[in-house]
């Protein structure tokens, strides 16, 4: 299961995959410590998940903190 993913445990791993077959999970994104890339998993049916995967090129911090400031499942603007 998922022997691409270089600097995660079998575990970790594991616990990704559910993470990304799950259908109340739109995106999930991974940086294992100490390691450069990311790895992004996006539900593209999900306008958040679909703009940080295909949106404008900015960093990725502004992008986390734009998901971070968004408002949560069920809550008014």
């Amino acid at each position: 299961m998922m022997p691409q993913l270089p600097g995660l445990s079998m575990l970790e791993r594991w616990a990704l995959g559910i993470l990304v077959r799950s259908r109340r999970t739109g995106l999930v994104v991974v940086k294992p410590y100490g390691r450069g890339e990311m790895i992004v998993a996006a539900d593209q049916t999900d306008p958040i998940a679909a703009y940080v995967t295909n949106g404008p090129d900015e960093p990725a911090s502004m992008t986390l903190e734009r998901i971070f400031h968004q408002p949560s499942y069920g809550e008014g603007e």
